[in-house]
């Protein structure tokens, strides 16, 4: 975590999934912090095995920088980042 970035979290219901707006919700977070926070780049930490998710994150810009294991648990994550820019 040594990039200066706003770590995003995001979740969405189970229901919700799959159903193709996922672009849609990161985009309204991502306009919001960027409002709110005025930071230089986006963070994201997704689970490796999620790759929904990560091809979402992708296409609102991010790309991984770093893969890692947690160390308690061993499970694998993904670090992604995005250069704040306009998300219109």
């Amino acid at each position: 975590y040594g990039i200066d970035a706003l770590d995003i979290g995001l979740g969405i219901h189970p229901d919700l999934t799959g159903c193709g707006r996922g672009i849609h919700y990161v985009e309204r977070v991502l306009e919001f912090a960027k409002q709110k926070f005025v930071p230089p780049k986006f963070r994201v930490t997704i689970a490796a095995f999620n790759k929904r998710a990560q091809k979402v994150w992708r296409k609102a810009g991010f790309h991984v920088v770093e893969r890692f294991q947690h160390a308690k648990s061993g499970r694998w994550f993904v670090m992604m980042v995005c250069t704040a820019i306009d998300t219109d």
